[in-house]
Parts: C-alpha cells; structure tokens; sequence
C-alpha cells in the first residue's frame, strides 16, 4: 500500500498513516527514506541574486500513532550539495536557520544555502545531495521563462475607469499568454495602487490591493481576489478599481494629503514540478484546475521530495492624472 506524504512549506515530515492491517496495526511498516525540498524564487526583472535554500530530511517512526512525540529534528547536516544553473555548479554551504517547528525541535534546523546569481528565466537547475551515508538524490526544473503582458484596454492618457464604457470592454483585463506553452503552470496575480500620505512634514508610503470584483452577499459586498489557477488572465472590474481608489483615504476628509501616480501588476508563475506539487497538497482548486492522481507529486530521485521554482513578474501603469483627481488626491 502506497505511503500517504505530505510535504509542506515548512519541513516538519512525519510518515504516520493508515496500515493495510486494520485489525491489529494502525501503522504501516517503516521505511526509512531521504527528503529534499527546496524552492527556489526569482524576481524579474531587477531582482538582484535569489537566495537559494535546500533542506535535506529523513522519514522517522515512533512508538505508538502520535507524530508529535518525535523530538529529533530529521534535518540532515553533513552533505555537499551542488546546484548546477546552466551547467554551471555552485555549492550550497550548510547554515543554521530558526527552525519553523520550534515547539518540538530546537530552535535552529540545519539548512543549505546561497546567493545564485545565475538564476534567470529559462534557467535550467538541477540539484544533488550526497548526504554522509553516501545516498545521493537529484531532481531538475527549469525557471519558468519570458512572458508579455498585454491589455485588452487602450488607456489613451493612463489608466483610468472610463465614463462611457465600450460595448464589450466593461472590465480591464491583463493577459500574458506565451505561444510557446507546452506546460501546464499555475500562476496568481495581484493589482496594487502604490500611495504616498503626508502625516506632519514627514511622507509615508502605503498600498492598496485591488479586488477583482465585489460579490453580493447578506451583508452587504465582499471583495473577491484573484486565486491561483492555470488562466493566463486576470479580470478587473472597473467598479472595483474606483472603489480601491476611493479606499485609500477612507475616512479622512483631507483628500489632498494622498498622492497617487501608479498602479503595479504582478503576477507569480510556478514551474510544473512546483504546479503538480500544489495541486497535490490542495486537491481540486476549481473547475480550471490540474488534477494529479498521485497523493503528493515528487521530482526527486533517490528519494522524495521536491525541486521547484517561481518567477515573478511585474509591471508598472501611469493613471491618468484626471482620474487621480477625481478622487480628491494629488498627482504624484
């Protein structure tokens, strides 16, 4: 009978599960294996070198069915581990990192880490561990590549919600398509208006998300925000942009203490290893969404685990400066 694993952000690995003897055993029969996880993000463009970290783990057993009475950190320190990016190989050194399961552990875990500056889109990564006993795992991805963002909406002097609509343009949508897709990716967007309030002498910065659009319910509207999902697009209703906009200073008469100037569209893709992973661990997202058959998606040879990436993309959009006024604030 197959063991039910699931891996999360935070390396806590526990392989306690229903036995095929219900009778007499509520447990499988251990087997010890070797876990690798690392994730490995990059901001493009301008996002200076990421921080790669792998963790490295061993499955365990207990006496009994209580996962939470292990007291031994799995995490495995001792191994050497290459990241290659490009053919081109870089050592993860071993470091200590404030352990996310501190209420069993100590609280420093044992981790593998560096800054790669190689790391683009299209990048292809591959990583391997020679743990002490002489076990190695492998796994590869590739960074997800280059994307363009297009607008089904021709903002003559900046974005703004117009005051007659065209037939069939009552939202703005944002695409970013690619004829070159042969993966299924997830991705998750999110519009956000960047604002500046001058409190004494001093300016301070804030934001605003914007949702996608305002759901009726017994209470009055909720805002509903992109999720993550394979679309290739992200629909915002303009309704929705004004009431972002007029959040900003919501409750303060002194409109003209906010200064407004741009709105930024960002959007995470994940590769596929780490798109199967997430649909693994969270089931059927929606009716759009990748279903796998099996019970957590892994990559790694020699053992489980997994090696996956993301890459975050953004854009920057002028308002118009009319719009801005609208609102009361300054152009800025």
């Amino acid at each position: 009978m197959r063991r039910m694993i699931r891996f999360l952000l935070l390396p806590a690995i526990a392989l306690l599960g229903p036995g095929c003897d219900q009778s007499f055993n509520p447990k499988e029969e251990f087997e010890e294996r070797y876990v690798l996880q690392c994730f490995i993000g990059v901001q493009w463009p301008g996002g200076g070198a990421p921080q790669v970290t792998a963790v490295l783990a061993k499955t365990y057993d207990v006496n009994g069915v209580d996962a939470a009475a292990n007291t031994t950190d799995p995490a495995i320190a001792g191994a050497e581990v290459t990241l290659t990016v490009n053919q081109n190989p870089s050592y993860l050194l071993g470091a200590q990192r404030i352990n996310p399961d501190t209420g069993r552990y100590h609280t420093q875990q044992w981790v593998y880490t560096k800054s790669v500056s190689a790391l683009r889109p299209d990048a292809a990564v591959s990583i391997t561990a020679k743990l002490p006993n002489g076990k190695t795992l492998t796994a590869h991805t590739t960074v997800p590549g280059q994307r363009n963002f297009t607008s089904n909406y021709e903002f003559a002097a900046g974005v703004t919600s117009p005051v007659n609509l065209e037939p069939g343009k009552t939202n703005w949508t944002i695409s970013w398509e690619n004829n070159d897709d042969i993966e299924v990716h997830l991705f998750v967007s999110r519009l956000t208006i960047s604002y500046t309030k001058m409190v004494g002498e001093n300016e301070i910065t804030g934001s605003v998300a914007v949702p996608s659009r305002y759901i009726s319910s017994q209470g009055g509207t909720i805002p509903y925000y992109p999720s993550i999902s394979p679309q290739k697009q992200c629909v915002i209703e303009f309704a929705a942009l004004d009431s972002a906009m007029a959040h900003i200073a919501s409750g303060d008469p002194e409109k003209i203490k906010f200064g407004v100037h741009t709105v930024r569209f960002e959007v995470i893709e994940y590769d596929m290893p780490l798109s199967k992973y997430f649909a693994s661990i969270n089931g059927s997202l929606d009716q759009y969404s990748i279903r796998t058959d099996e019970s957590v998606y892994s990559n790694v040879s020699g053992g489980i685990g997994i090696l996956g990436s993301y890459i975050i993309r953004w854009v920057d959009y002028f308002f118009d400066e009319r719009y801005v006024q609208r609102f009361g604030y300054r152009y800025r």
